[in-house]
């Protein structure tokens, strides 16, 4: 990852769903800032993904969270002590 690359962590997230349009609503909270706390959290808007975007969505993140667990411990890079 790069060192310049903006990270903004995810504080929550907030799930519904609308049968009558076939779709899942998502919408995230997340820090913007340091100093920022949880409760203080910005939203994004609310995000509509299809069931099917839903399935693949849910399958990304299954294989990306493998990857993490069997990748073990691992510092992370620049000087050790």
């Amino acid at each position: 990852m790069s060192d310049d690359l903006a990270v903004n962590p995810v504080a929550g997230w907030e799930i519904k769903t609308v049968e009558a349009m076939q779709a899942v609503l998502l919408q995230f909270s997340f820090i913007s800032t340091p100093f920022q706390r949880p409760d203080e959290a910005q939203k994004t808007p609310l995000l509509a993904v299809s069931v099917q975007q839903a399935r693949e969505l849910i399958e990304v993140l299954q294989r990306s969270v493998d990857k993490v667990e069997s990748s073990g411990l691992s510092s992370p890079p620049g000087p050790k002590h």
